[in-house]
């Protein structure tokens, strides 16, 4: 196949001005980006090696063997009408430091701490991650699924404090 000058202008106008095109649209998104604010959704290996995201049946793995303390990093009142059983409460918008303290003297050697939220676009659930990391806790894992996912599931749930 012969390609003319013509032809090859022509196609590089129209991926110039897509490209021009899918920059004006996205702006503000590339803006953030160039910013820092879109790191907040991940957990960069190199600055928090010790998170690790896990999926259902890993969370189920560990809750039905005993192995994970599950924390709940929505507000007090989500908690209370429902969490994974046995979970305790967290709720990242208060976490101070005694709290944080008091969550990090209560894990024991065979535990691994998962930390949740409602799952979705929650943030939650990273955010006190990264603090727990923070205060030297060496493996936090992160069930994004949350809340919905495990009720979703079936899997077994309490109301209450």
């Amino acid at each position: 196949m012969f390609l003319t000058k013509r032809t090859v202008r022509e196609a590089g106008l129209v991926v110039g001005l897509s490209a021009v095109l899918g920059f004006a649209v996205n702006a503000p998104l590339v803006v953030r980006w160039l910013k820092g604010d879109l790191d907040q959704g991940f957990a960069a290996a190199k600055t928090y090696p010790g998170i690790i995201q896990i999926t259902l049946a890993e969370a189920e793995d560990l809750f039905a063997g005993g192995k994970g303390l599950f924390v709940d990093a929505r507000p007090s009142s989500e908690f209370r009408e429902g969490h994974i059983a046995g979970a305790r409460s967290l709720p990242f918008a208060t976490a101070d430091e005694r709290a944080l303290a008091d969550l990090a003297s209560g894990i024991g050697p065979d535990h691994a701490l998962v930390v949740y939220c409602s799952g979705g676009d929650c943030q939650s659930s990273l955010a006190l991650a990264r603090l727990l990391a923070g205060r030297g806790i060496k493996e936090v894992r992160v069930f994004p699924g949350g809340w919905s996912e495990w009720t979703a599931a079936g899997l077994p749930g309490e109301a209450g404090e």
